[in-house]
This record gives structure tokens, sequence and C-alpha cells, in this order.
């Protein structure tokens, strides 16, 4: 357990040298038909958005349009927590990741891959009674918001059966978003459960739309979680959604930079997962950020990796959000918010990333 304190100082130490830097700083839609799954190498297969249903907001969402829209209710595992830690299960291939970049990129394919040396972090997430350990703070420096790599995670704002919505993502290409599934489908098995009327805010703040307002006209999920999402399996919970329109002649990865990615990693991690809580006790005002090491695999799953669960208390809103490996320097998305257990509260479970997420989500994203 020793080396368990020593990686918690660690975090906490990187907490406050970030926060120090900051600082400074200073219609309903008519059912139709899904569109055909596309199949991919590893087997499973993604479904897109049906051409013909308005996805895109056809305008911008007002400010009490913004605040009205209640947090998508976190969804809930089902049966036993597990407490399960399989460290082993989930990668299909070499761990592999590809870079972000910085507002003013000018090309969303270049590198696309390059295996990587994947060192699991020093912790012992046997040893974690509940809740696991984690830190949690807002972000409060109003100019950190428009900051890369801060200024790539906003607020998803859509509707689903004539219900405004609101869920977290970000930006992972020069025209696309990674978010979870249930944000851009219901996960019902039906056409109708496309989210629509959708728009991303980048850095939002109390209100504020610093860096615009962007329509997103097309949705991805994989085909499991578009057909057995609401059965409680959480193992596909991943959603994007492609942003091919411009602001001021930029697209929104030039406008905002974007994150990198990494997939089949060790699931023995630590990220910062970040997001807009919404449900009480937060407001979905600011940003949240819990930094957390893996804890146990999440027990909510069918047939795909199982989820990893950390510590975090973050609310209904939150969902989408990135869990991001090297904050700060390489950035990479390795998982999103997800779900959670509702006897374990303050802990939070992300779907792990393997080949298969690569060929349905990420390279998808980064060829829109």
């Amino acid at each position: 357990m020793q080396f368990k304190h020593v990686k918690l100082l660690s975090s906490v130490l990187l907490i406050v040298m970030l926060a120090v830097a900051l600082s400074l700083g200073a219609k309903p839609a008519a059912a139709s038909a899904p569109a055909a799954a596309v199949a991919q190498s590893g087997g499973e297969t993604g479904i897109d958005s049906p051409e013909n249903l308005a996805v895109a907001a056809p305008r911008p969402w007002t400010a009490a349009e913004m605040k009205a829209a209640k947090p998508y209710p976190m969804p809930a595992g089902s049966g036993s927590a597990g407490l399960v830690s399989d460290v082993t299960a989930g990668p299909t291939g070499a761990a592999s990741s590809a870079k972000g970049a910085r507002p003013g990129a000018t090309s969303g394919v270049t590198s696309m891959e390059a295996s990587v040396d994947d060192v699991a972090a020093a912790i012992n997430p046997a040893g974690y009674s509940y809740p696991a350990p984690f830190t949690r703070f807002h972000i409060g420096n109003i100019a950190a918001y428009t900051t890369y790599p801060l200024s790539t995670v906003g607020k998803l704002f859509f509707k689903q059966y004539g219900v405004s919505y609101v869920c977290s993502a970000s930006v992972v290409a020069l025209r696309a978003i990674v978010t979870a599934g249930h944000c851009v489908h219901k996960g019902n098995n039906l056409g109708t459960g496309w989210s629509t009327n959708v728009v991303f805010v980048p850095a939002y703040r109390n209100g504020v739309a610093p860096l615009g307002q962007w329509a997103v006209p097309s949705l991805r999920t994989y085909t499991d979680w578009f057909a057995n999402g609401t059965k409680g399996d959480f193992d596909h919970d991943w959603g994007a959604g492609a942003i091919t329109g411009t602001i001021g002649g930029l697209y929104i990865g030039q406008k905002v930079g974007y994150l990198g990615y990494a997939y089949n990693y060790s699931a023995v991690q630590d990220w910062w997962l970040l997001g807009y809580p919404q449900a009480a006790p937060f407001t979905g005002g600011t940003m949240q950020v819990c930094n957390a090491s893996y804890a146990y695999n999440s027990g909510a799953y069918s047939g795909g990796p199982a989820p990893m669960s950390v510590g975090c208390d973050q609310t209904g809103g939150t969902s989408g959000g990135p869990w991001i490996l090297g904050f700060g320097s390489t950035n990479y998305v390795n998982s999103v918010n997800s779900h959670r257990y509702t006897v374990r509260p303050k802990e939070l479970s992300g779907p792990y990333a393997n080949t298969d997420t690569y060929n349905i989500i990420f390279y998808w994203a980064r060829t829109r």
C-alpha cells in the first residue's frame, strides 16, 4: 500500500502545479430506418445517423435554452459492481496512439498511428476500498477555458424524444468530437433514438460560449450500443459526431485544437476525467476535473472489454467527457465518462479503448 500513497501524493502535486499555472494564464424527428452497419476488422460494427434525419441544430441554442437543458441521467450499471481487477482484459493489438494538435492545425490525418511502449502506472488497484481515491477540483480561471487543451472540452446540447439534455464531449479531430454513446443515441434499437438538434459548445462557462456554437450534423456509435444500450451493457458506450461547418473560415479543430487518443493500453493508468456535471450538487456552469487511478473493472458489460472504474463523484451532465492520459503533455483520450453503480456514487466508469474503438470511433472521427 505504500506506493499507493506515493501515487496519490504525486497526483496532488501535479494538480497543485497545474492550478498555479492556470491561475497565471490569468420538429420531433420522424421514425427512420437506421443506417447500414459497417463491418470492422475486429468483428464489431459501427452505425451512423441516417442522412435524412435532421441531426444538427438549425440555429444556435439561446442561453435560456442551454440553462433549461436537463443533465442526461447518469446511467446505472446492472448487477454486481464486481470489483474485478483483471488488468490483462481488453487489448486486441499493440498499444497505439495518435497525436492531437494545438489551435491552427491544418490537417486531421498526419502520422495516424504509432505503436508505443505502454508502461502501466505504479499503483495497486486491488488495495482500494470504497470509494476509490480521487481528487476533484473545478477550472476557475476564465482564461484557462480557452487555452489548449481545456479549449477542446465542452458541453453537448441535444434532444431525445423532445426533451432537451446536456452531456459533455471533446474535440479529437479537425472536424469531429467524441462523447458517450448514450449522448448520441438512446440505445433502444430504434431509428427514433438518435439525438437531434445537436450543438457542441467548447469551453462553455456559466452560459457563455467564448469559442462559438458548433452544429453537429452527423452522429456515430457502436451498433451494439444502438441495439443493446438500455440493457445495461456499457462496454461499447462510445459516440462521435462530425462537425463539418466552420466559424470564421476555420474548422473546429483549427479553432480550438484537438486531443490525441490512445488504445490497447493497460487499464492500470492515472487519468484526468473532465466534464460538466449538472445534477446536484453541481450546477453545470463550470468544468470539473477528477484526477484518479484505475480501481477495478465494471461488471456492466457483455461481449466486449470490461469498462474501467475509478473514484470520482461527478454527476449527470458529465457523460461523454474525456478521460485524458498525460494531461498537458500527450493529451490522449483513453475513455469517456459512461456510468456508475447506484450504490457507489463516488465512483465512475468508462469504456475501454481497443482496436475496435479505433476502427469505429477514432478513425471515423479523424477522416471526416
